[in-house]
C-alpha cells in the first residue's frame, strides 16, 4: 500500500555512535499520511535522496511488521 511521506526537517548532528566519533548523522523527521512523525538517522553527513528514501522505506517496513501485534507481559 503506498503511503505519502512528507519531509519535516533534516538536521546535522555529532554522531552518538562511538565508532564514529568527529563525525556526523543526519536526522531525517517525516510525516506519514499527515498522521504519523516519525524520523530516522543516517550515518552520513550528506545522504542523497535515494539514501533517505531508501531509509524511510525500510524503517516503515520494519515499523509494519509490528503493528497491530498484541501481548502480554508479567
Amino acid at each position: 500500500m503506498a503511503h505519502e511521506v512528507r519531509i519535516i526537517d533534516t538536521r546535522k548532528i555529532p554522531s552518538a555512535d562511538a565508532a564514529r566519533v568527529g563525525k556526523s548523522d543526519y536526522v531525517v523527521t517525516y510525516q506519514v499520511d499527515g498522521l504519523r512523525t516519525h524520523y530516522v538517522i543516517l550515518p552520513q553527513e550528506a545522504p542523497s535522496d535515494a539514501q533517505i528514501q531508501s531509509a524511510i522505506k525500510a524503517e516503515e517496513k520494519a515499523r509494519g511488521a509490528l503493528v497491530g501485534k498484541a501481548f502480554t507481559i508479567d
